[in-house]
């Protein structure tokens, strides 16, 4: 095993006497580079909590579709497949079309038709009355010939948690939950939510497992749908951290225990800062640490993490909330994946992913 660099072994030394001098409430200075560290030393502003406002999250979308879902024909969607024909024409017979990620369809003379959230029959007059100006009384058969194929993630507090596939009608929200066995007693209706990339769909679970089917929504390929317990129990720790990690908790600790239980920060550039997101990602609270002023000794940023809290340590200072956002998410949706596939393969494992 190699010997750490100076560099390494000063910064682990640090965040160790940081956090005993935190936890003692000793009165006693420490002094590092002939600089006062302790209680009475020079401090900076503590971090405060800012509510992001509704208007401003960028993470949160409305969802598509919702609103109770149809029980007539069947509602085209993106990756399904349909079978077009013209009577009397050789070479359009059994044409098979996909319906595109735009939800439109392409075919021969008309171009591009909406496809996507419509009927089929909708679509064979579309195409009817456009082929009409080029063929003489055309005679459109369209049928749907191969449903799409839902890959969902669905984990937390539901009796039958895993990975999902739906078919044609098995697409929506409350679809996933039967597959699911339902929730749980220990869930947290009001936390739960829709993971879609980079984003967090807004979807009244409580709404819909009371009964309200005005609540359902369509889910896409992907979706990540998480219903969390009603106690927070874990610190998610992300970003520039050497190990991302979801660390237990049975009480608020300080921020330098929270790092150093994360294996502690590679290197410390001067405009390095550390964004506390409190309250899920729906509705966030955020405070930002100066993450170069606490492992320099500065306890002003040493604040205290929380249950339930997400930690994001960056590489450089933090912009708005929406610039760095949307890198927390792409974190926390493939860290959501995993524990949600590992626990089919084990499902004695605990599940730590994120309330939101």
């Amino acid at each position: 095993m190699g010997r750490k660099s100076p560099k390494s072994m000063r910064s682990t030394v640090l965040m160790i006497a940081v956090a005993a001098v935190w936890l003692s409430g000793c009165s006693n200075k420490l002094t590092r580079m002939g600089v006062p560290v302790g209680p009475g030393s020079p401090m900076s502003e503590p971090p405060v909590f800012q509510k992001v406002p509704a208007a401003e999250n960028t993470a949160v979308i409305q969802a598509e579709g919702e609103g109770a879902v149809p029980s007539g024909p069947y509602l085209l969607d993106v990756d399904d497949h349909l079978d077009i024909s013209i009577y009397g024409e050789e070479e359009l017979q059994h044409i098979e079309v996909p319906v595109r990620p735009d939800g439109m369809i392409s075919f021969a003379f008309v171009g591009d038709i909406k496809a996507a959230g419509r009927t089929v029959e909708d679509v064979r007059k579309d195409l009817t009355e456009s082929l009409g100006k080029y063929l003489r009384s055309p005679q459109v058969m369209l049928i749907a010939k191969e449903f799409a194929q839902k890959k969902v993630f669905l984990g937390g507090e539901v009796k039958n948690p895993g990975v999902l596939y739906l078919k044609g009608r098995e697409g929506t929200l409350l679809d996933a939950l039967y597959k699911g066995g339902l929730v749980t007693d220990k869930a947290d209706l009001e936390g739960s939510y829709i993971m879609r990339g980079n984003k967090i769909v807004a979807a009244d679970f409580k709404g819909l497992v009371r009964g309200d089917v005005a609540r359902n929504v369509h889910l896409r390929d992907q979706d990540v749908i998480y219903v969390p317990e009603n106690v927070n129990r874990y610190v998610y720790v992300l970003g520039e951290v050497r190990r991302v990690d979801a660390l237990e908790i049975g009480e608020p600790i300080p921020m330098i225990q929270v790092l150093a239980r994360a294996g502690g920060v590679p290197n410390t550039g001067k405009q390095r800062e550390i964004a506390v997101i409190r309250g899920g990602l729906k509705s966030p609270e955020v405070a930002i640490v100066n993450a170069k002023a606490l492992l320099d000794g500065d306890l002003s940023q040493n604040i205290l993490i929380k249950p339930g809290d997400i930690i994001y340590v960056a590489k450089n200072a933090l912009g708005h909330y929406n610039d760095f956002i949307d890198i927390v998410l792409r974190t926390i949706s493939p860290f959501v994946q995993g524990v949600i596939v590992s626990r089919e393969v084990n499902p004695t494992r605990p599940d730590p992913s994120p309330n939101n």
